[in-house]
């Protein structure tokens, strides 16, 4: 388990499978939906729904990002 931001600074806690996701999408800043295996794909979709990633268009490709920490 680890707790991370999403949406409006909300802490969340995500298991390890999609915290593996997590940091994949943190450390490469984007990630295409067609790049990722069917079940990376269902896990970033659930944690889309629990608004801690956001789907993104880039390039005419869709995929994910994470929520950047506001600087105050």
């Amino acid at each position: 388990m680890r707790a991370v931001k999403g949406k409006n600074e909300k802490l969340s806690l995500i298991s390890s499978q999609e915290a593996k996701i997590f940091n994949k999408i943190e450390e490469d800043g984007f990630v295409d939906l067609n790049s990722m295996s069917e079940r990376e794909n269902f896990l970033a979709d659930d944690l889309y729904k629990r608004d801690i990633l956001k789907k993104v268009k880039r390039d005419n490709t869709i995929g994910y990002k994470i929520f950047k920490k506001e600087v105050q």
